[in-house]
C-alpha cells in the first residue's frame, strides 16, 4: 500500500515518497483553505506543514495518523497566514482611515487660517508673508521694511494675537497652537 511505504520512508527521515504522492494534493487542500486572495501562499503554508510534521515523526503511530496530522498543520498554518493577513489589513485599513481624517483636519484648518490671514490689515498679511512663508529672520524682515527689530518682533505678536481672535471668532475654537505646528513642519 502507497500510504504504508509512505508513512515507513517518512519515519526513516525519507520524503521523497511524501512529496511525489501527497505534496500536489496538500497544495490544493491549502489554496482552499487559503482562499482566491491569498491561494499564493499555498506553497509556504504546505512546506512549513511538512516541516512541522517532519520534526514530529517520531511520534506518528501510523500513515493515517501521518495523513491527519499533515492535514491538520496544513490547515492550521491556512488559518494562521489567514488571521494575520486579516489583522495586517485591518491595521493598513485604520491607517489609512487616520491619515485621511488627519489630511481632512490639516486641510480645514489650513483653509481656516488662510481665510483668516486675509481678514488681517495688509501690514500683517506682508509680515506674515514675510516671517512665516518665506522663512525670514527678524533682522531681516527689520531691514526690509525700514523699522526696528524691535517693531517687528511686538507687529508680529500683534499679528498672531489678532489671527488667533480671527480664528477664534470664526470657529469658537483656538486653533493657533495647531497652525503653528503645521507651519514648522512645513518649514
Amino acid at each position: 500500500m502507497v500510504e504504508e511505504k509512505i508513512f515507513l520512508d517518512f519515519q526513516q527521515g525519507k520524503i521523497d515518497s511524501l512529496y511525489k504522492n501527497m505534496y500536489g494534493k496538500l497544495i490544493l487542500y491549502a489554496s482552499r483553505c487559503l482562499g482566491e486572495d491569498a491561494s499564493f501562499m499555498s506553497e509556504d503554508c504546505v512546506q512549513d506543514a511538512i516541516f512541522k510534521t517532519y520534526q514530529m515523526r517520531g511520534e506518528l503511530q501510523s500513515a493515517a495518523t501521518l495523513k491527519s496530522y499533515l492535514y491538520t498543520c496544513v490547515h492550521n498554518q491556512a488559518v494562521s497566514i489567514l488571521r494575520k493577513q486579516m489583522a495586517r489589513d485591518n491595521y493598513l485599513e485604520e491607517q489609512d482611515e487616520a491619515y485621511f481624517q488627519n489630511s481632512l483636519i490639516e486641510q480645514e484648518v489650513l483653509e481656516l487660517l488662510f481665510d483668516s490671514i486675509q481678514a488681517l490689515p495688509e501690514k500683517y498679511r506682508r509680515l506674515f508673508d514675510l516671517s512665516f512663508e518665506q522663512g525670514l529672520k527678524n533682522a531681516e524682515i527689520a531691514k526690509m521694511l525700514d523699522i526696528s527689530e524691535s517693531a517687528v518682533k511686538k507687529q508680529k505678536s500683534n499679528m498672531i494675537r489678532q489671527l488667533r481672535e480671527e480664528m477664534a471668532r470664526r470657529t469658537d475654537k483656538d486653533y493657533m497652537a495647531v497652525v503653528m505646528f503645521l507651519m514648522m513642519l512645513r518649514q
